[in-house]
């Protein structure tokens, strides 16, 4: 989970390819990039969009549901190897004032059709993933009604190696024919914890929008154990996740 030495001997060496992240974003600003590209492909649907897209989609979402929860800022990044899909970070600083960067591999998954139930699409991602791996699944399918409660019942007798499961369910289904901005259809979405513990959470998107455009935070590089905020000097674009 920590990916920097500290005294608390949860740090682990596979996560050491984090240092060549060369930076970390904001949820709100991978959600920003969704939603940058839908309006440039003309689209009122995320899911219209390429699969990752889609999955930053999602992830961004799930960063805002910890944010809330966790009352900490979160950071994503898309490393180069995959899996996983996204790291989530958090910067915490300890007692005398040292700074440990907290990190959450992140592994995302479709659930488009109920041809498979949730349950069976999930434990098909049961593989022998590092500890503390997230497994995320965004359910795209229209009014999904499964008890959540059963499933996370099951999941718990029937998991072998995931403790983490989220889900994240699509809230963005609109007309086409409507004269509305990509903007103005954003709406509330449902997140839901099933494991390690279930609990739901309701993220109001244009909110956190209109929260997200006063963040001056919104780009942060990390060397050593300093932080910076903005662009590194070599650099002149804004690094988009989505590369």
């Amino acid at each position: 989970m920590l990916f920097n030495k500290s005294k608390s001997g949860n740090n682990r060496s596979t996560l050491n390819y984090l240092k060549s992240i060369r930076y970390w974003h904001r949820p709100i600003g991978g959600l920003n990039e969704v939603i940058s590209c839908m309006e440039k492909k003309s689209v009122k649907d995320p899911t219209l969009l390429d699969k990752r897209y889609i999955e930053l989609y999602a992830g961004s979402l799930l960063a805002m549901a910890l944010q809330k929860s966790e009352g900490l800022e979160f950071w994503i990044a898309k490393p180069e190897n995959d899996p996983p899909d996204f790291v989530f970070m958090t910067m915490v600083f300890d007692h005398n004032n040292q700074l440990y960067f907290h990190s959450r591999e992140v592994e995302i998954t479709r659930y488009r059709s109920e041809e498979v139930s949730l349950l069976e699409r999930i434990l098909k991602k049961d593989k022998p993933y590092p500890k503390d791996y997230i497994l995320l699944c965004f359910v795209e399918v229209p009014g999904y009604l499964e008890s959540l409660g059963e499933i996370t019942r099951k999941l718990k007798e029937k998991l072998v190696h995931i403790e983490h499961v989220f889900l994240v369910f699509h809230g963005v289904i609109i007309d086409e024919s409507k004269n509305i901005s990509t903007k103005e259809i954003l709406r509330k979405v449902s997140v839901v914890q099933l494991l390690p513990r279930y609990s739901y959470q309701t993220i109001d998107i244009q909110e956190e929008m209109i929260t997200g455009s006063k963040d001056t935070k919104r780009l942060a590089y990390v060397e050593g154990v300093e932080v910076y905020y903005g662009l590194r000097k070599e650099d002149v674009n804004f690094p988009m996740i989505i590369k």
